[in-house]
């Protein structure tokens, strides 16, 4: 469910007493900017049926915040003894937070009255969690051990542990889309997919140079991006699998630091990193390109997210601030429409539809053997009736098939605001 703004005009939007509007009149983005957190924030997440935001800091609080105004609804206090907090998660019932600590655990709190639930302990300092579609199950990862523990929410116990997953400290965990399989980033420059049906690991996607710190996927779980401390983007497209053979494909390198978190939106075709180079980019990941770089905040910028209609950014920093940027018309500054004309286009042979060749290396895969110029979905085709497979696996286990839905939402031409 999408946000529901409840002005046509978002400048005559009513804001709270903490919020405000800090771009110039001559501004394309319009920014809100909203206050109150008196630590660096460390996570923030969208609770669109409700048109809620939620956030987590090192003040030691997690706040709910009204999209809309900016207006605070509550705040809870975290009782992790004043150490950092790398995040916090609310279920989208928001009837229980989590949040896990360099204190070495993993806590959650009733919404209702602010007490603590339960507590789970880590031998070594927990660098991530987060929460899996149903909300029946919470992941935790730490850095010395490398481990990653799987909790039940209800109960507050460990039903699985799975230890030496990387081989050095882990950046973040999550869930994938249907909730079985767990996909973590870490030091040792690799994102890995570990099956909880199987109970192995499946994949490891490599390519950085340096720690890996956050993976984004589409809803379909057919194009991953990583981002990492050696400033770049890459990107893993499982539709065709290239990425075995050729590596993965590498964004422009916008970014001047390390590149601290990535969102991706459901349908794949944007993506926004915020890094520490004080910058937010959004990304066009049709075309390959960037569309625009956003500068305001002061210090690092530890966590983004993209509402699902594609129109708001938010971003959260060290700088105690959250910031909401209004992209729905970004298609029509000079800037972004400059970018999109550097992206080359070409119409598919076989079935006739226009696609960016930015993504194509030029040699005997991206035609077809009769030298036609074919889209990723028709090569993915001419593939599979060149090795009678029935489909491309992501790992050593298949994956399903492209689905018409799926290859009419993913060939779908960005639109324009």
């Amino acid at each position: 469910m999408a946000l529901q703004t409840r002005h046509t005009n978002i400048l005559s939007e009513p804001l709270a007493s903490n919020a405000e509007w800090v771009h110039e009149s001559s501004a394309e983005v319009e920014i809100k900017l909203y206050h109150g957190h008196t630590g660096p924030i460390s996570s923030c997440q969208l609770i669109e049926n409700k048109n809620w935001l939620f956030t987590g800091s090192n003040d030691q609080t997690a706040r709910v915040w009204d999209f809309n105004s900016g207006k605070q609804i509550n705040s809870y206090k975290l009782n992790h003894d004043m150490a950092e907090i790398p995040a916090v998660r609310v279920n989208q019932e928001v009837t229980r937070i989590y949040s896990c600590s360099w204190d070495k655990t993993v806590r959650c709190i009733d919404v209702e009255t602010g007490k603590e639930i339960w507590k789970g302990i880590h031998e070594h300092i927990v660098t991530s969690c987060q929460l899996s579609p149903d909300g029946r199950s919470l992941c935790s990862g730490t850095d010395l051990d490398s481990i990653i523990t799987i909790w039940d929410t209800t109960s507050g116990l460990a039903s699985t542990r799975i230890p030496h997953v990387h081989e050095s400290t882990i950046t973040s965990c999550q869930f994938n889309v249907s909730g079985d399989r767990i996909i973590t980033t870490s030091m040792d420059k690799t994102t890995k997919f570990f099956d909880l049906v199987s109970h192995r690991s499946t994949m490891t996607l490599s390519g950085h140079e340096s720690s890996v710190s956050r993976c984004a996927f589409n809803r379909f779980e057919r194009l991953y991006a990583t981002c990492s401390w050696d400033k770049n983007v890459l990107l893993y497209d499982a539709t065709t699998g290239s990425f075995r053979r050729e590596g993965p494909l590498v964004l422009p390198k916008v970014h001047e630091g390390s590149v601290a978190a990535c969102y991706m939106s459901d349908d794949g075709q944007l993506l926004v990193t915020g890094g520490y180079d004080l910058r937010v980019v959004l990304w066009d990941l049709e075309n390959m390109t960037h569309k625009i770089v956003l500068r305001g905040h002061s210090d690092w910028i530890t966590d983004v997210c993209l509402t699902t209609d594609n129109k708001w950014i938010v971003s959260v920093s060290n700088d105690c601030d959250i910031r909401l940027w209004h992209i729905e018309n970004c298609d029509n500054i000079k800037q972004v429409m400059d970018n999109t004309k550097t992206a080359k286009m070409a119409h598919c042979t076989r079935c006739g539809k226009q696609f960016s060749t930015n993504k194509m290396k030029r040699d005997d895969n991206d035609t077809s053997s009769s030298g036609a110029l074919l889209c990723v979905f028709c090569r993915l085709e001419e593939r599979q009736k060149l090795t009678n497979a029935t489909t491309y696996s992501l790992s050593d286990y298949d994956q399903p098939a492209v689905t018409d839905h799926e290859r009419s939402a993913l060939n779908e031409p960005t639109s324009k605001k």
